[in-house]
């Protein structure tokens, strides 16, 4: 947990030195982070990695929809800010393993659960996104609980 917010913290006074163009996002990225933090302690509960994550990734995707819906439309300029904001949290997220590779695990899941049908689907999911633990998101898990489940 504090490995990211210490990483961020020195890209961001590197940043700062060499007036960088990402300064703006890393503080963005900072921001959310904090706010996410902040409103956790008030429900009494600790903001772990697997969170920090899901906050990173929950930027992400705005970023990417923000792109897109500029490049609908006709806003070029915004829509390459947005995907170059984009670009600097991905930095912070970790790779996201390979299709094959999830499709993999979600099988030994499955077996290892003794999961069938699609009934099974929510099970399924949770258990590869608690094995990958942020590193892909619920869109994926479940494609590939799915996918395994049906096979």
């Amino acid at each position: 947990m504090a490995e990211l917010e210490s990483r961020l913290a020195a890209d961001i006074k590197v940043a700062t030195r060499g007036r960088l163009p990402e300064l703006q996002t890393l503080r963005l990225m900072r921001a959310a982070l904090s706010n996410e933090a902040i409103a956790r302690r008030a429900k009494g509960e600790v903001m772990s990695e697997p969170d920090q994550l899901a906050v990173l990734r929950r930027e992400l995707k705005k970023r990417q929809e923000a792109a897109k819906l500029y490049e609908q439309g006709g806003r070029a300029e915004l829509a390459a800010k947005e995907l170059a904001e984009a670009k600097v949290i991905e930095r912070y997220l970790p790779a996201q393993p390979a299709a094959q590779d999830i499709k993999q695990v979600a099988a030994k899941l499955k077996g290892e659960l003794g999961l069938s049908g699609q009934a099974g689907l929510g099970q399924l999911t949770k258990a590869l996104l608690t094995h990958y633990q942020g590193s892909i998101d619920g869109r994926q898990a479940s494609a590939a609980a799915r996918a395994a489940l049906e096979a």
